[in-house]
């Protein structure tokens, strides 16, 4: 029985020179069921990663010394595809693909300088991806940093952000961040 080319969907075709009618009821009906098992395939595709692909946001406090400072985030506040890793504090991505990444931190020290030169980057499984994002725009006691980036992640890997600042080691910090993952394309 010959298939479609795009699908592979066996169809009947009829006995050359078309007088005698090969096939039956059977491959028809097997035609019917296949093509409508695609058609839903596809439909649930589109549903899966076009209306709902896999999301998550979480964010967190955390005080510290150090200039460099690996942020947890123990509080999911969006999740659609249990990513939100609420025993690690970070995001485990689930689905192999391309994610839209992101976040920010705010810095707060009751003797934060005019500016602390506040900048940070993405890290997955422990090791930093990219290159340092910022710097930070200072306020009144505070400076905030947001960061974005295009990431290929694997089933299992660890998203996180670390922030690094150029003040004394010795300033004691308290930062507020947020991290959010989006699958803009699974790996097909």
């Amino acid at each position: 029985m010959k298939t479609t080319d795009c699908l592979g969907l066996p169809y009947p075709e009829c006995a050359p020179p078309l007088v005698k009618d090969a096939s039956d009821i059977e491959q028809l009906r097997d035609f019917a069921l296949t093509t409508d098992a695609a058609v839903q395939a596809l439909a649930d595709s589109v549903s899966e990663n076009l209306r709902n692909p896999d999301s998550a946001s979480m964010f967190g406090t955390r005080a510290s010394t150090g200039q460099d400072v690996v942020h947890f985030y123990p509080t999911v506040d969006f999740d659609n595809a249990g990513m939100g890793d609420t025993n690690a504090d970070l995001i485990r991505i689930q689905e192999d693909g391309w994610y839209m990444c992101g976040g920010w931190v705010q810095a707060n020290s009751a003797s934060l300088p005019n500016s602390i030169g506040l900048r940070i980057e993405p890290i997955v499984n422990g090791d930093v991806i990219t290159s340092r994002q910022g710097p930070g725009q200072p306020a009144v006691g505070d400076e905030f940093v947001g960061w974005v980036d295009m990431l290929f992640l694997r089933v299992g890997d660890a998203l996180q952000a670390m922030s690094h600042h150029t003040a004394s080691a010795a300033l004691n910090v308290t930062y507020i961040s947020r991290i959010w993952a989006h699958l803009v394309i699974a790996n097909v």
